[in-house]
């Protein structure tokens, strides 16, 4: 059956992620171990993004919020969740579910999105609205390749990190998080042999690690 909403064209169910991929640990995609959800399509296609294999609005892995929230549940004990993509804000309905899931265990949500900040946060649209009361951090901007920068949490310089709530701390100075830690990127390998890169690899290194990946 298909179902057209909001701007997925109709990949997913109204009451389903279409799931791109999802990680059970990481330390690269927000402040301390945080479980990721990475959703599949972008309506933005910005020039040189990191996860281009995320942006057609296709099929991927259909899964209910609550099956979500339950998967994300097994991996505790973690401090929050981060969602990103693809697009967040293109299945902003169905997040905001999962979302409201999550903040009744406790967990904090971090929210990556490349829409701009007064795009997302001026929006009367109550699925976007709804993905907003449950973000307790927002990563806000497209990306830029000529304003590229290595702060963490952000690819280039344009993008804004926004903290919607005090639940999770950050240095008063946006400028310490730069220069002290810059970008760092996180390999996880699985026992089947899959290799899962994420951060802010570059990407002629990601290219050639796949390349001498597939040469064995």
């Amino acid at each position: 059956m298909k179902v057209h909403y909001t701007n997925d064209h109709g990949c997913r169910r109204k009451s389903a992620i279409n799931l791109a991929g999802f990680l059970a640990r990481s330390s690269v995609n927000g402040p301390g171990i945080r479980s990721v959800v990475w959703v599949q399509g972008c309506p933005l296609h910005c020039e040189g993004c990191f996860n281009p294999q995320f942006l057609p609005f296709t099929p991927a892995q259909q899964v209910t919020p609550s099956t979500l929230a339950d998967t994300i549940f097994a991996q505790e004990p973690i401090d929050g969740v981060t969602f990103s993509g693809g697009e967040p804000f293109a299945q902003a309905d169905a997040l905001g579910e999962l979302g409201e899931l999550l903040r009744e265990r406790g967990h904090s949500l971090v929210t990556f999105t490349g829409f701009s900040a007064d795009r997302v946060l001026g929006s009367a649209h109550p699925s976007w609205k709804r993905l907003l009361a449950v973000t307790d951090l927002l990563v806000a901007g497209p990306y830029i390749p000529a304003l590229k920068c290595n702060t963490p949490l952000i690819g280039s310089s344009n993008q804004r990190i926004i903290p919607l709530t005090d639940t999770i701390a950050l240095p008063e100075s946006h400028a310490s998080l730069s220069a002290a830690s810059g970008q760092v990127t996180e390999f996880t390998i699985y026992a089947n042999g899959t290799l899962t890169a994420t951060g802010f690899p570059e990407a002629r290194f990601v290219n050639e690690l796949a390349h001498r990946c597939t040469e064995g």
